[in-house]
């Protein structure tokens, strides 16, 4: 039996009615977000990131040359990895999603640079351009609704502002909501159909969310071929809790699958082939021969890497998630249960898809294993379904607001300084951007037009990591000192376990130097 939908104006079960807030204060955490998001621009166009880079191909492909074929940019703009080939033809070897959603993006954008100098617009203000209104924005607004969500089912400004700092900074939704790539996005969607759902048991079950749940869960699939195993799980969750109206989340959910049918129809021969079966660059097509597309049998040893490595973990880059994943776990007793099966099922779907592929490890990333980015915003959702236990208990709320602060300072800086750690480095944080930084290293972004020089060119990134933090801590004295001890000891264990700096590690750390935008005399240009 489906539950019974709550009225739109009463709070969850067993939490008192919130009070009113000022439009500024009910959405500063959020604003915090946004404007991180914003001030930074990581851009290192000699690094020729091809996560990143054959998107931005195939969207100029689309416009230019009106074709998906990305062979006549590659000509124009030099070679590109990540590429599937057909019938002599090459395109992107990603799912469509983020390139097909910035071609009206791009159109008005190139239209109005031709129109103004007569010439193309640059790669640098392409990307721009690209990542801030086709990734950042998008990713901001379902912030929003995140929040929004959280408020309505904890009852708690304290809940709201602690997950939507967490989850918008403190994990892998910040380095990914700053990169035309669609990692972000697809996580966006994906938990974006969950929260659809949530609404429509809101409000007593109307099909237009049902059917709106339904597309986003279908659409995180068009950005990412992974999320299918959370739109499975999403699916699942729908047909449990909603039975015979579940047929109109299916049928929302079928309009983008047809589409992506159709679209590996029209480039591969068939709505079975996809771009990953056809790559060109013989590391990728080594890394996609293995096993079905790539995956294989599931290696706890991978698991165990994913989660809890120095370098790479999941829950040493976001520890706020680990809690959040023991939070799901205790929800399973209580009035959320079903919601809280669902975090944990989808958590586990995209573990063992990890651990099993033969290229589990994605290449240069920061922030944790980016193939399973679409887990950080249910994991964070398991601290609101677990909140009542929480709420008012200082020493529960102060280590998560530490671990959250942790989380902001790792994945912040990791995301606006140099979001492309070579594999080489075991703790990339402390080997990378922190020793750059202090040489004055800074990335592209708001410090730029400004003309700071050096460090003083990052110092618009620390001010709002800095401002996330204070919100995060913003409660009782003891409550701030617990949070500022848990976040400190963390730091610090992350960058103690750090081992000497190998020669290998030298000569990456060159590498990354040898890239590095802007160059002096650039400064005060964006």
């Amino acid at each position: 039996m489906s539950p019974k939908p709550r009225r739109p104006d009463s709070p969850s079960p067993g939490r008192a009615p919130v009070a009113s807030e000022s439009v500024v204060r009910r959405n500063a955490a959020w604003l915090i977000v946004v404007v991180g998001c914003l001030v930074a621009f990581p851009y290192f166009e000699k690094l020729n990131n091809p996560n990143e880079n054959v998107r931005v191909y195939a969207t100029r492909a689309l416009v230019a040359h009106g074709t998906f074929a990305i062979d006549d940019v590659i000509r124009e703009w030099g070679p590109v990895q990540d590429r599937a080939v057909f019938e002599g033809r090459r395109y992107a070897a990603k799912a469509p999603g983020t390139a097909l959603l910035g071609v009206p993006v791009y159109a008005v954008h190139r239209t109005i640079v031709r129109a103004v100098t007569g010439g193309e617009p640059s790669r640098r203000a392409t990307v721009w351009v690209l990542r801030v209104f086709t990734v950042t924005l998008p990713v901001c607004l379902f912030l929003m609704a995140f929040g929004r969500g959280v408020q309505r089912t904890t009852g708690s400004p304290r809940a709201r502002d602690l997950l939507v700092i967490g989850l918008g900074l403190g994990t892998l939704l910040y380095p990914y909501g700053l990169l035309y790539v669609g990692h972000a996005q697809s996580a966006a969607c994906a938990f974006g159909a969950y929260l659809a759902l949530d609404e429509s048991q809101r409000r007593g079950h109307p099909g237009r969310w049902h059917l709106l749940a339904g597309l986003l869960a279908g659409m995180s699939v068009v950005f990412e071929y992974q999320a299918l195993l959370v739109a499975a799980a999403i699916a699942l969750f729908a047909v449990v809790t909603l039975r015979r109206r579940a047929l109109v989340f299916l049928l929302g959910a079928l309009l983008p699958a047809l589409a992506l049918g159709a679209y590996h129809m029209a480039l591969f021969g068939s709505p079975w082939q996809t771009p990953l079966g056809h790559a060109d660059d013989p590391m990728f097509a080594m890394y996609h021969a293995q096993g079905v597309l790539g995956f294989g049998v599931p290696r706890p040893s991978v698991a165990a890497r994913a989660l809890f490595g120095l370098d790479y973990g999941l829950f040493v880059w976001s520890p706020l998630l680990l809690a959040g994943l023991i939070g799901a776990a205790a929800a399973l007793r209580g009035p959320r249960r079903r919601e809280a099966t669902l975090v944990l099922g989808a958590t586990v779907l995209m573990l063992i898809f990890l651990s099993g592929m033969s290229n589990w490890r994605g290449g240069w990333c920061a922030g944790g294993p980016r193939y399973i980015t679409a887990v950080a915003p249910f994991l964070t959702w398991g601290l609101a379904l677990s909140w009542p236990a929480i709420a008012g208990r200082v020493a529960l709320e102060a280590p998560l607001a530490g671990l959250a602060v942790a989380g902001v300072l790792l994945c912040g800086i990791a995301g606006a300084h140099f979001p492309h750690y070579p594999l080489t480095f075991d703790d990339p944080v402390f080997d990378v951007s922190l020793p750059l930084l202090a040489s004055g290293y800074a990335p592209r972004g708001l410090g730029t037009p400004l003309g700071l020089p050096g460090f003083a060119a990052f110092v618009p990134v620390l001010l709002v990591l800095a401002a996330a933090a204070g919100l995060v801590l913003r409660t009782r004295l003891s409550g701030v000192l617990g949070g500022v001890v848990i976040a400190g000891a963390f730091l610090a264990a992350v960058g103690l376990a750090n081992g000497r700096r190998t020669e290998d590690e030298r000569r990456a750390l060159e590498l990354v130097r040898s890239v590095w935008e802007p160059a002096r005399e650039e400064r005060g240009s964006l």
